[in-house]
This record gives C-alpha cells, sequence and structure tokens, in this order.
C-alpha cells in the first residue's frame, strides 16, 4: 500500500479531496491530510511518504519551500502541486525538478484521479527488480574491485560454501580462480606502516601491490590478492588449467608451484621496501586446501602469524599438523554454532552441524567446546528451567574425559538444538501475537481518533512496514481493511440505539463528515445508515 499525503490550508478541499481518493483507492492508498505546510513537514518526519499532492501558496511555509524539504527527506516521492493560479512563472521553479508535476483545481475530479493513478503505476514500474538489477549492472564495472574483495573475505572469515553457485559469483565477477580445483594461500603483513611511512595512503599501497602483481606474477599461476585490513593481504594461488601441476593429484608436484611463490614474495617485498618503506612478511601455506576448508587454512595462518616471535621479515613456509588443523576447524565451526543459536538461524546452524559431524569418530576431542557453546546460551537466555522440563541437562555438564559414545551426545546436541529453535520460535509467535493485540486493543479505543499505519507503529514502537506484513501474516488481514471492519461493527451498533444521531455517529468513529460516513457505510454493508436503522428496527 501506498502512502499519499494532502496538503491545503483550506480544510475543505484537503477533506473533499481525501474523500474523493478514498472512494476511487479505498486499498491501495493510505491517506493523510494536514491543513498546512508545518503539519504536512511533521508528518514527513515520522515516515516515508509515496505521493504528496500539495497547494502551492500557502502561509508560513509554502508548497515550494515544502518541496524543497520533501527532496531532502524522500527524494524519490512524487509531488504533486494544486494551484488555482496558471502563472506558469510561478509555477516553473517546481515543474523542472524529477518526480514533480502540476494540476489547476479547475481540471477537474477525474484529472486529479488520473494523475494519481499514473503516478502509482509509475512506482509500482521503478519497484520492479529487473530495472534496478540493470542500473546496478551499469555501476558494477566500477565497483568490481570491491565486490571481488567482499567476497573473497568473506570465504575467508567461513561464509558458508556453494561450489556451483560460488563458481557463478566467480564468473560474474571476473575472478580467475576456479572454486572446484584447490587453492594456496598466502599471508602478508605491512610491517613499520606507524614508523615514518604513514604518508602513504591506501591508493597508493593498492596501486602498488597491483604494479607488483603485474611485474612479477607468473603466467602459469593465477593470483588474485585482497587487503583484509590496512596491513593484512591474503594472496589465493592457483596453477593455471593447463599447468602439469593442476592435473596431478599428488601434492609433491606443488613444490616448483610453492618455489615460484617464494620468488613472488621476496620481489614483492624488496618492492615494497624500496617504494614505500615497509617491510612485507610473508607467512605461505606449504600445502593447498580446498575452498571449503579455506577459512580454516586461514585461522591457523593467523594463529601462525602470533606465534612467530623475533624479527618478521622475509618469507616463511608454514605446514600444519592434521590434528590441529581438525581442532582448528571444529573451534571455528562451534563458534558458528553458537552465533547462529543465539540468533535463531536454524537453516544456518544445521549446515553447519551437518559438516560439524561429518567425522563422528573424532568428535569428543571438541566435546568441552560444544557444550561451552549450549551451556554459554542457556545461560545468556536464562533457559535452564524452561529446557528442563524437555529434556535432560546434565549431559552438557559431563567433564570432557568422561568416556562418551560419539552417537549417543551427537543426537543429544542435536535435539538440544531443535528445542531452543522450537522455543524461539515460540517466543516468536507470542511476540507477535502480543504486538497484534495490542494494535487491536488501540484500533478498538481510538476509533475516532489517527489510526494511520504511521501512528499504530508508534504505538508499538515498530517499523510501518514490518508491522503491516506482521498484521497480515497473523491475522490474514491489512490493518486498513481491519480498521474498516471494526468501524463498521461500531457503527452497526450504535446504529442501534435510536437516541444517537447519524452525524454524532459519524464524528465519533473519525469520519471527516456525515457524507462520507454514509458513503462508506453503504460501500461496506450494502445499505445506508437510516436503511439499515429502519430495518433492525422493525
Amino acid at each position: 500500500m501506498l502512502r499519499l499525503l494532502i496538503v491545503d490550508d483550506e480544510p475543505d478541499i484537503a477533506d473533499g479531496l481525501q474523500t474523493l481518493l478514498q472512494d476511487r483507492f479505498p486499498f491501495e492508498l493510505e491517506l493523510y491530510k494536514a491543513y498546512s505546510g508545518k503539519s504536512a513537514l511533521e508528518w514527513l518526519k515520522r515516515g516515508k511518504f509515496d505521493i504528496v499532492l500539495t497547494d502551492i501558496r500557502m502561509p508560513a511555509l509554502s508548497g515550494l519551500e515544502l518541496h524543497k524539504h520533501i527532496r531532502s527527506l524522500w527524494p524519490r516521492c512524487k509531488v504533486v502541486f494544486l494551484t488555482g493560479h496558471s502563472e506558469f512563472d510561478y509555477v516553473y521553479e517546481a515543474i523542472h525538478y524529477d518526480n514533480t508535476s502540476y494540476l489547476l483545481k479547475t481540471e477537474g475530479h477525474e484529472t486529479i484521479l488520473e494523475t494519481i493513478g499514473k503516478l502509482m503505476e509509475d512506482i509500482a514500474g521503478e519497484q520492479q527488480i529487473e530495472g534496478l538489477v540493470a542500473k546496478a549492472m551499469q555501476q558494477m564495472e566500477q565497483t568490481l574491485p570491491l565486490l571481488q574483495n567482499e567476497l573473497l573475505s568473506d570465504l575467508l572469515h567461513g561464509e558458508a560454501f556453494d561450489t556451483q553457485g560460488r563458481s557463478e559469483q566467480f564468473e560474474e565477477l571476473r575472478i580467475s580462480l576456479d572454486p572446484k580445483r584447490p587453492v594456496l594461500l598466502m599471508m602478508g603483513k605491512l610491517m613499520g606502516r606507524d614508523s615514518g611511512t604513514r604518508q602513504t595512503g591506501k591508493a597508493q599501497l593498492h596501486a602498488g601491490m597491483h604494479a607488483i602483481e603485474e611485474q612479477y606474477g607468473y603466467p602459469h599461476l593465477h593470483m588474485k590478492y585482497i587487503f583484509v585490513d590496512k596491513d593484512t593481504l591474503v594472496w589465493f594461488v592457483q596453477p593455471a588449467a593447463s599447468h602439469p601441476d593442476e592435473r596431478s593429484e599428488v601434492l609433491a608436484p606443488w613444490s616448483g608451484i610453492l618455489l615460484a611463490i617464494r620468488e613472488y614474495a621476496e620481489n614483492a617485498e624488496a618492492a615494497c621496501l624500496r617504494s614505500f618503506g615497509i617491510s612485507l612478511f610473508c607467512l605461505l601455506d606449504r600445502s593447498p586446501c580446498e575452498w571449503e576448508d579455506i577459512a580454516d587454512r586461514w585461522a591457523m595462518l593467523q594463529h601462525e602469524y602470533q606465534r612467530q616471535s623475533g624479527e618478521r621479515n622475509g618469507v616463511v613456509q608454514v605446514a600444519f599438523d592434521e590434528l590441529e588443523l581438525y581442532r582448528t576447524k571444529m573451534l571455528r565451526k562451534s563458534d558458528l554454532l553458537g552465533e547462529y543459536l543465539a540468533t535463531g538461524q536454524a537453516e544456518a546452524f544445521n549446515s553447519v552441524w551437518k559438516h560439524f559431524t561429518a567425522e563422528p569418530m573424532r568428535l569428543d576431542a571438541v566435546h568441552s567446546a560444544i557444550s561451552l557453546v549450549f551451556l554459554r546460551h542457556i545461560h545468556r537466555f536464562n533457559l535452564q528451567d524452561r529446557l528442563s522440563d524437555r529434556m535432560d541437562l546434565s549431559v552438557i555438564m559431563q567433564p570432557s574425559d568422561v568416556q562418551l559414545e560419539p552417537a549417543y551426545w551427537l543426537d543429544y546436541y542435536d535435539r538440544l538444538a531443535s528445542t531452543i529453535f522450537d522455543l524461539q520460535v515460540q517466543d516468536q509467535a507470542e511476540r507477535y501475537d502480543r504486538t497484534i493485540d495490542l494494535v487491536k486493543r488501540y484500533i478498538h479505543d481510538h476509533l475516532g481518533e489517527d489510526l494511520s499505519l504511521v501512528r499504530l507503529s508508534e504505538v508499538v514502537e515498530w517499523n510501518p512496514s514490518y508491522l503491516s506484513r506482521a498484521f497480515k501474516k497473523v491475522t490474514g488481514t491489512n490493518v486498513l481493511a481491519y480498521i474498516h471492519e471494526t468501524k463498521l461493527k461500531e457503527a452497526k451498533r450504535m446504529l442501534l440505539q435510536p437516541d444517537l444521531r447519524i452525524h454524532e455517529i459519524s464524528a465519533e468513529l473519525g469520519f471527516i463528515s456525515p457524507p462520507h460516513f454514509t458513503r462508506f457505510f453503504k460501500k461496506t454493508s450494502g445499505q445506508t445508515p437510516q436503511d439499515y436503522r429502519s430495518l433492525e428496527e422493525r
């Protein structure tokens, strides 16, 4: 539903336009009105509007002055100026802006309705994702390096890996690496940037590293570097598809590639020192890894860097113990499990858990880490009493040296996670229900007052769009339809009281005039208020 604000310092005109638009677009527009430019500005500061229909000449804050505020607050808002003055010079200042037009008040209701209808169609067209994607594609060329850096950085930090989807992303972003083949990592640290080299800016470093890559790279290798932070780089290295080392499943042939990368790193170190006065220290993984293990290798390289002592310079090759790699992998995944558990991401949790349990015979080595994940979550959200009613929590209190059947406690933790997610779903549903019940009560108690989506969202402190979607999801109807239904029920109840006059009922229910109430009642019930009262009195 689109939001439209009517602004006119003549209340009769503003009320008439509201009635006109409400009758023509009862469910497409959420209508607001203001009798001055200042009142309109208050509405605009409370939430986004899609269309503003405003008089030009108003005291205190004119339509043209209001237009400047609209462009500042909501640049995409469509503005239609309504004026009784046809002088072109006066409105020229307005009509040359994008998303702005004007109408003469003398042009009639149908012209106004047609203009608003056309603007609604334009907005719907602008919201089509195809148009947004096409525009984004035109700008992608400029942002390509940033997007490449972001994607590879996400993989280093453990984003879930999907080979097929990643292949498409690599191709789209023109990354000359293959996510289906092993990759070798090298970490680089720029040393001494805090002592006399602060004049070297980020742009200079990027340009310098690119020049080094162009100068010292190898045609038989695909190499791609990214900056993880201002002092840390990572190189991703693969042999070209035609290189013989790539076709071998034996790791020994990678030795030739390792020699080439060492030479590249040594040349890069010398170039950084000569050009920028910065030392470059490199840690080179001795063996390639699969892309799904890249976050674990990156974590190990970071740990190895912290363990290095003494003067850090040159190139150091590191080899990781298989058990150490395994523990790093499991501990990192346990951190992810804790994050997904806390944020209610059941699907992501299950995906990591599936990989976590791929080697059940060795999981006892990280039993304490998994126990800690669940204990921390239970304590943080005070779930002990609620979970104790459903499960035996003594298992997670077992010491790590207690012999447990891996299959038993894997099943236990799987059920514990499912129970926690069930509680989260239950809690969320209860929060939704409480909030929607509050909205319903407010509507019932304030039928004659402001029941706009903006006002209701302020009552429950939710975003208006989020509240609209949640209300529809919980009740099966939208907010405006519920308000109409509630007003109709209350109107029928009040009409059964013969001492209440039609205009009194109209005012009590917040209608702008008795005729407007009559039109509403007939449209929603099929009868006029007087006919309904007469039939019920028989």
